[in-house]
């Protein structure tokens, strides 16, 4: 029994080189997402650039993170749900982005402020 088990370990490793990675986790990808671009804005706001450069570096620098998390959502939700899903999430992307950019700089002020 053993023989055999350790038969089938050694075929496994041998086409591991071919063998399908693990689905990404939506989550974890989201949460790594969002640092990424709260990271730009926190860093971002410290200078003279505006909302819109500061949005448009953060989807630049942070593009890999977002097609990642796009394929993610496709490969574990079915497709008419994961359009929908994305879709919303590309129309709040810009928004949201702005209302973070804003909250960032009242906090700043406030604590500049004490």
């Amino acid at each position: 029994m053993m023989v055999m088990f350790a038969g089938a370990l050694i075929a496994l490793a041998a086409q591991s080189a071919a063998a399908p990675e693990p689905q990404a986790n939506p989550q974890v990808i989201a949460q790594a997402l969002d640092r990424c671009m709260a990271t730009y804005a926190v860093r971002m706001t410290k200078t003279d650039a505006s909302d819109e450069t500061i949005f448009a570096e953060a989807t630049r620098g942070c593009a890999q993170l977002n097609e990642q998390f796009k394929a993610a959502i496709n490969a574990q939700v079915p497709a008419p749900q994961a359009s929908a899903f994305i879709k919303q999430m590309d129309a709040t992307a810009k928004p949201n982005f702005m209302v973070m950019l804003a909250k960032i700089r009242r906090d700043r002020a406030s604590r500049a402020a004490n």
